[in-house]
């Protein structure tokens, strides 16, 4: 099932499998879908298929998208899989991994963990970071994405991940930042990256780089 769709990046969320982009590729023969390693999802459309026919593509191959995500997600950096009674180490607290009930799985537990964790942190950062550099948003959200850190809505709302808590400080700050600017510059213009790189010092791209290396539903 969709929830959500950004006609002007072509990505459409869906409430089990996350984000995907769907890219019109007027070489390619064949549709295609591709999950890169850090688990973002992306449907090629040949020029001769249209989007509907591409979306229905999608859902008839859900369930492979679903599993390669289930081998990318919930792994430690040694590939063991997070079980119940393992901790999480999130921002100073370690904090056990308890399933409610027979019907909740591991990944379930850490996410609904990891949600009242940033609701806890995540909106007064916010709040603080915006009233530092000026900044206006209308309200913030915290929820679980499985392939974006955050976003911005037109009408100047953010939405943030909430696995954000399991990143350095300055790294979720990072991200914050990103999206506050997007209050001022809608793209990624020149203008966009000329403010952030001011606002964090000079070291805006490194940490971009930075945070490309990292990934949802992995632990280190």
């Amino acid at each position: 099932m969709q929830i959500r769709m950004n006609k002007a990046e072509n990505i459409v969320t869906y409430q089990d499998i996350g984000d995907v982009r769907f890219v019109k590729n007027i070489r390619a023969r064949n549709l295609s879908i591709r999950i890169n390693q850090q688990g973002d999802v992306r449907v090629t459309i040949p020029r001769h298929i249209n989007r509907k026919q591409a979306e229905f593509f999608l859902e008839s191959k859900k369930q492979w998208v679903k599993k390669k995500l289930g081998e990318l997600n919930n792994i430690t950096g040694t590939g063991r899989r997070m079980q119940e009674g393992d901790i999480l180490n999130v921002r100073g607290k370690s904090i056990p991994i308890r399933l409610r009930n027979d019907s909740e799985s591991e990944e379930e537990a850490i996410w609904r963990i990891l949600l009242e964790e940033a609701k806890e942190y995540l909106p007064e950062r916010v709040k603080e970071l915006a009233f530092r550099h000026g900044f206006s948003i209308s309200g913030i959200k915290i929820r679980r994405m499985n392939t974006r850190w955050g976003s911005c809505t037109a009408k100047n709302s953010i939405n943030l991940n909430s696995w954000l808590v399991m990143l350095p400080g300055y790294l979720s700050d990072y991200v914050i930042l990103h999206e506050l600017v997007h209050t001022r510059h809608r793209n990624h213009s020149n203008s966009f990256w000329d403010e952030l790189d001011s606002i964090m010092g000079g070291t805006s791209r490194r940490l971009r780089k930075e945070l490309k290396s990292r990934r949802i539903m992995y632990f280190q």
